[in-house]
């Protein structure tokens, strides 16, 4: 009869138990970087009247949902989405589109990285 004795079985329950939550952690952490380049790539680009607008573009976290958003939370920069959309008489300047796309192709490098170098 053959036998295997497994050892660190112990060490692995614990890693395997740990995992769901350091894999969420690092992604948050990604994902909350990756958001403040987008923040600060939309900030340089952003059109300037008064700068109030750029000064108002801000990351909110919601682990709950493991989501995190850029944007402009204040409700009196409301104007803020007409340089970005543009308007009849003014052309869109897309500041914040364009730094989401520059993002999006960071963000799953990003999130691989963390996770791995956590794994080593």
């Amino acid at each position: 009869m053959s036998r295997v004795r497994i050892e660190g079985m112990g060490q692995l329950r614990r890693a395997l138990r740990r995992l769901p939550a350091d894999v969420e952690s690092e992604s948050m952490a990604a994902l909350r970087r990756v958001a403040e380049d987008v923040r600060e790539d939309w900030y340089t680009n952003a059109a300037v009247d008064t700068g109030a607008g750029r000064e108002g573009i801000d990351i909110r976290e919601d682990r709950r949902d493991a989501a995190v958003e850029v944007g402009i939370f204040d409700p009196a920069l409301y104007y803020m989405v007409f340089p970005e959309e543009g308007t009849t008489s003014q052309a869109a300047q897309p500041a914040l589109q364009e730094a989401i796309a520059r993002a999006e192709q960071r963000l799953a490098g990003e999130v691989a990285r963390r996770i791995s170098r956590r794994y080593r």
